[in-house]
């Protein structure tokens, strides 16, 4: 795999001088996992710098209680570990591969070393901070606040948002329902009888990991909690 070429295609790396992303690439390894497998265990020694090229993994965390929490479905182009390749030495969440996943390691040192010098990455890293600082708050006032119906309805909306989808009413779920549950807070039986409530009031229909939107109005005005 050309792994310049990989990272001159990504937002990450927008803005970087050549010569820098050159230095970057040549430091960097390339790691393929399968689906299923587990990329990183919570509290693994890890000051490294990781994009998922291919594929889609999710970080996720475990209770005492073995209650398994998804925080964030990542694919094609997006980083994870930016925490541990500036400031500490574990990794705060496990992270699985949901499908067969190419994943880019850059060393925390590397990574380090060029960004100090160079504004543009900088800025590109403070940037997906600040969008991932916001889904987390998004998620802790759902998982906090909201029944099951109302997260269902928040993360379809937000869903559909994401996907450049406004006037969209149809999305293709990446992940299995069980996935879903997880990452709603929720356990699969659990979810199953809130989307059939759902389907039956009209709000929306479901057929596998296809969900059309019937009716936005009510769709809306759940996730609100009327």
């Amino acid at each position: 795999m050309d792994v310049l070429k990989q990272m001159q295609k990504l937002a990450l790396f927008q803005g970087v001088p050549a010569k820098k992303l050159k230095t970057l690439s040549e430091r960097a390894l390339y790691r393929t996992c399968k689906a299923g497998e587990m990329f990183i265990g919570e509290t693994d020694p890890a000051h490294a710098f990781y994009v998922v090229i291919t594929g889609q993994v999710k970080l996720y965390k475990i209770s005492a209680e073995g209650k398994e929490q998804t925080l964030n479905l990542l694919g094609p182009g997006e980083p994870f570990g930016m925490c541990t390749a500036f400031a500490i030495e574990s990794f705060p969440a496990n992270v699985m591969a949901l499908e067969e996943s190419g994943i880019l390691l850059i060393p925390g040192q590397v990574m380090e070393s060029i960004a100090m010098n160079e504004p543009r990455l900088l800025v590109n890293i403070i940037q997906i901070l600040s969008d991932r600082l916001k889904e987390s708050m998004t998620l802790i006032e759902s998982l906090a606040l909201k029944e099951i119906p109302q997260r269902i309805a928040s993360f379809l909306i937000h869903a559909l948002k994401g996907k450049d989808g406004q006037g969209m009413n149809q999305l293709e779920l990446t992940v299995t329902q069980r996935e879903l549950a997880k990452i709603l807070g929720a356990t699969p039986e659990t979810l199953s009888r809130a989307l059939r409530k759902m389907s039956n009031a009209g709000v929306l229909a479901v057929d596998g990991r296809s969900i059309r939107i019937l009716d936005r109005e009510a769709l809306g005005e759940l996730a609100e909690g009327d």
